[in-house]
């Protein structure tokens, strides 16, 4: 089977070099999903990033002209967002629309009629706060308006690096030497 790789080609070889340089930042990997009142859609994306604690705010940079940019244009401005454990690559395959994805039977759970990918490590149900050009994206900011995660020790992000998918490593020590512990 071949290794997954971006559908979207960039136009230049500027954009190809850029995007070149880009593959050696690991990412974790969300799905972002939408009701549009007769379906779900969703979209996979390693652009979430978390914006502000208050009021509580995470972006993610999605494709112009894909059909999820246009759902969040359209939407009353409620979406989910879930962060995928290192199991769920599946899952993020079906939402990239990949070739070799086989269609599954996605679980989601719901919340005042968002869905949101059931099993994730974490998850946010947002309405849509702001929007900012991004170039060929735009960059949607959403105010969390509930959210919840996986905190067994077990539970693990699956990462995205140089184009394929990753587990993490081995735990290393900060710059002083010292291992970092969770208080929790």
């Amino acid at each position: 089977m071949d290794q997954p790789r971006s559908a979207f080609v960039a136009a230049t070889s500027e954009a190809q070099q850029f995007r070149r340089a880009l593959r050696h930042f690991a990412t974790g990997v969300s799905v972002i999903t939408i009701f549009d009142g007769a379906e779900v859609h969703g979209m996979t994306a390693s652009s979430f990033t978390s914006v502000s604690l208050d009021p509580p705010l995470c972006s993610v940079a999605v494709n112009k002209p894909g059909r999820m940019h246009e759902l969040l244009l359209a939407a009353d401005g409620h979406y989910g967002l879930s962060i995928l454990r290192n199991d769920q690559g599946h899952i993020a395959d079906y939402f990239a629309r990949r070739p070799w994805s086989v269609p599954i039977d996605v679980k989601l759970d719901w919340s005042d009629g968002c869905p949101t990918i059931a099993g994730s490590l974490a998850w946010f149900r947002c309405v849509k706060w702001s929007e900012y050009d991004g170039g060929d994206h735009t960059i949607f900011v959403g105010r969390a308006l509930d959210h919840g995660d996986d905190d067994s020790d077990d539970a693990a992000p699956l990462l995205w690096h140089k184009s394929q998918y990753h587990d993490l490593g081995t735990q290393l020590a900060r710059g002083d030497g010292k291992a970092v512990v969770d208080p929790h």
